[in-house]
């Protein structure tokens, strides 16, 4: 059966369930519900959602700079300066000939020092100055923000999908974790059955005189056995439910259940297409590729210092002694600037090529090391297939071989050594085939989430996968 029910369906769902108080009969979740829950609540999904927003906002701050600014400013000061009161004048466009002392001009006095210029006395001015800077061209370090930004962005993007296919992978362990643990209890009370069983046919016997005492004795050591096993099991189930709570975020006081078992859908593509696949959709894989590809636009805006920058710029301004009687003046110009010498400007380029380097490296080993996962984890996919077969396989062999030295033994043919140590391999057979259950869940889960293809639509009931699966390949 698959588990893909309609989104809003599945959401509303939860909602219901986060509400029902605890009180209420237990609701169990299906794997998709867990996992939106786990996608909605858990704190690297959060972080991931964060690191996604803020390479967002390194973009927009990139795209700014290619924009033009403008400033807004106003200044009231107050001065006797003789340079700066005489500028305040000029700027108000008060400046008369009396500010340059010509009231005391004499042709034949030229050493007399006008005292209206060189003491003008306190002087204030009000200004209001709207300021415009353009970029025009920076020797292509804006742009090559920009583009390392979004270099940035599709790293973090990347990085959100394999967080979330991760996060995807450790709910499928828990919640299979959860289901391996029910079995292991079902197990365990099957044995715990069968153990009471024994003590009382041995009790029978002992009465008949066909057994000794020490072999009573035996049967009852073993359904101790049984009943501490039982309680391991019973411990184990409450560890995975706990685990799967926290990954989930189900409420303490909530009782937590779940349904039937899943398994990821094993792909049938032989192991060259796998790795293939691995190496372009790996999203750890894209993200370093476009971590490469921002350490290379690096190595561009460091070469940016090397080449001149044109900006041009535009001012309006309004200065006035007063508020409402300001003179307007305005300001335009451009500018072209050239570090002829700078000797920081090596090191950092040489930086920028160092980090790019590094992240090719990165890039390299990842990509080394996916190749070998994929083919471990193929090859142990296939065998986790063969072993549940063999497993199954190994547990109706045996109980029918019990069976045989059941009747054997209630016929006093057969000692209760032989009779518990059969019980004994039959309850270590069951364990073994629900732990390989187990493991080929998870062996495929991983497989699929090292060729970048785990999602909850690749995970289904266990009841519509084919038996043979993954066996004749």
């Amino acid at each position: 059966m698959p588990f893909r029910p309609h989104k809003k369906i599945r959401s509303i769902s939860i909602v219901l369930l986060m509400a029902t108080g605890a009180s209420l009969p237990a609701a169990a979740l299906d794997f998709n519900q867990c996992v939106d829950l786990a996608l909605r609540q858990n704190p690297e999904m959060l972080v991931a959602h964060a690191r996604q927003a803020e390479a967002q906002g390194a973009v927009s701050e990139a795209r700014g700079h290619l924009l033009p600014k403008l400033a807004a400013s106003f200044s009231a000061s107050q001065s006797n300066n003789a340079l700066t009161v005489f500028g305040m004048k000029l700027s108000q466009r008060q400046a008369t000939f009396n500010d340059f002392g010509a009231g005391q001009f004499n042709p034949n006095a030229l050493g007399v020092a006008p005292t209206g210029l060189d003491q003008p006395g306190g002087y204030h001015n009000f200004g209001t100055k709207l300021q415009m800077e353009i970029p025009i061209w920076n020797g292509g370090e804006i742009r090559g923000r920009i583009d390392q930004a979004r270099a940035m962005l599709e790293a973090a993007q990347s990085g959100n999908t394999m967080a979330r296919q991760k996060l995807v992978y450790a709910v499928l362990k828990a919640y299979d974790g959860v289901v391996a643990a029910d079995t292991s209890i079902e197990v365990a009370d099957k044995a715990r059955q069968a153990a009471a069983s024994y003590v009382k046919t041995s009790r029978s016997l002992l009465a008949r005189g066909v057994l000794i005492k020490s072999d009573l004795l035996s049967a009852e050591v073993y359904l101790e056995k049984a009943e501490l096993a039982v309680e391991s099991a019973r411990n184990a189930r409450a560890n995975a439910l706990d685990n799967l709570a926290t990954l989930i975020g189900w409420p303490e006081e909530k009782t937590l259940t779940v349904n039937g078992p899943v398994r990821p859908i094993l792909p049938a593509a032989p192991l060259s297409s796998l790795q293939s696949d691995a190496m372009a959709q790996n999203a750890g894989i894209v993200a370093l590729r476009h971590q490469v590809k921002a350490a290379q636009e690096g190595i561009g805006i460091a070469r940016a210092a090397y080449l001149p920058h044109i900006n041009a710029m535009a001012n309006q301004e309004w200065n006035g002694r007063t508020l409402g009687n300001a003179a307007p003046s305005y300001t335009v110009g451009g500018e072209v600037t050239w570090n002829m010498l700078d000797f920081a400007r090596g090191g950092s380029l040489d930086r920028a090529r160092a980090k790019h380097e590094q992240t090719l490296a990165a890039l390299q080993e990842a990509q080394d090391k996916l190749r070998l996962e994929v083919a471990q984890v193929w090859r142990s996919a296939r065998e986790a297939a063969l072993r549940v077969r063999m497993r199954e396989l190994a547990v109706r062999q045996m109980e029918e071989a019990q069976h045989m030295v059941r009747l054997r033994y209630e016929n006093g043919i057969e000692t209760v050594t032989g009779l518990l140590r059969g019980q004994a391999e039959l309850d270590k057979t069951r364990a073994e085939l629900v732990s390989a259950r187990y493991a080929e869940a998870t062996d495929r889960g991983a497989l699929l989430l090292a060729i970048g293809k785990l999602n909850p639509q690749e995970i289904v009931g266990v009841s519509s996968v084919p038996t043979a699966e993954g066996v004749s390949q």
